[in-house]
């Protein structure tokens, strides 16, 4: 049964209420401390993973309770605890899509490690002020529902055109150092030939 994969994860700076709707099918995965707001909100919990330094203490008695499924990690490991939870999800879960709330924030370290893995799978990221995703070759309508979207290669990308948003473009080679298509807006249609092109929606923080 295929279904849609709901991670929350760190840092905890988003509104959980504000983004979480409940659907049918969807599994449910806390990665550390984003395992508080799964907790705080009375959700079942399919799996927690984590070496769990940074949830608080007074959760863990919860998460035992309510999580079907609980892998610990150890602190001293060669990647990120969300990193571990995509890739076992990936290797042990039927699913159509991996939507990830959080782990936009705090360390920029960390921040660039989860955007890297917007390289390796099909997933997607947002919080109160930004929806981060990744689009394959072809032809794609985007509804944006934030000031800004910006488009960057992560692979060149061949014969770009932006039809409909703010700043138009046509037939355009955008390689993965070029920042050209930086701060653009409104919605509209996006094709190119070949590549791999990240998507970043996103709002001013302090308006």
């Amino acid at each position: 049964m295929s279904r849609k994969v709901k991670i929350f994860a760190g840092p905890n700076n988003y509104d959980f209420n504000k983004l979480y709707f409940e659907e049918a099918d969807e599994y449910i995965v806390g990665v550390d401390s984003g395992l508080e707001y799964l907790v705080e909100n009375n959700l079942d919990i399919d799996l927690a993973v984590g070496d769990f330094d940074s949830l608080d203490s007074r959760f863990i008695d919860a998460v035992n309770e309510k999580s079907k499924l609980i892998i610990k990690l150890e602190k001293n490991k060669s990647m990120t605890d969300l990193a571990f939870a995509i890739d076992y999800l990936y290797n042990n879960i039927e699913y159509d899509k991996i939507d990830i709330y959080g782990g936009i924030g705090g360390r920029i370290d960390h921040l660039l490690a989860n955007l890297n893995l917007l390289k390796r799978f099909d997933l997607s990221f947002r919080d109160d002020q930004h929806y981060i995703y990744t689009l394959h070759k072809g032809l794609h309508h985007i509804d944006n529902y934030h000031r800004f979207i910006s488009f960057f290669a992560i692979d060149d990308c061949y014969n770009l055109s932006l039809k409909g948003f703010k700043f138009e473009l046509n037939n355009y080679y955008l390689s993965t150092s070029d920042s050209l298509c930086v701060s653009n807006e409104g919605s509209g249609e996006v094709e190119f030939s070949k590549g791999r092109l990240l998507i970043i929606t996103s709002d001013d923080p302090w308006k």
